[in-house]
């Protein structure tokens, strides 16, 4: 079982590796019908706000007022 911020983690690491993420975050060891699930960018963005309203609710705010990632998720190819 993923927590919300292993969930977060998982997307930091494969983005600070320089993995593609186009396709969604793999959840590693979480296998169904002999594919391993994914997160998709939709579900970590909202996992990220997601944890930073724990630490701060002002800032998650923030976030979601400003955050320009829903919109760029909606114009991808």
């Amino acid at each position: 079982m993923f927590t919300t911020a292993s969930r977060v983690r998982l997307l930091r690491n494969r983005a600070a590796h320089h993995e593609p993420l186009i396709n969604g975050v793999p959840l590693t060891g979480q296998v169904r019908r002999g594919r391993t699930q994914r997160l998709s960018l939709t579900d970590a963005h909202n996992e990220i706000l997601h944890l930073v309203d724990y630490i701060d609710q002002d800032i998650a705010t923030w976030l979601r007022q400003t955050s320009r990632v829903p919109g760029l998720l909606q114009t991808r190819p």
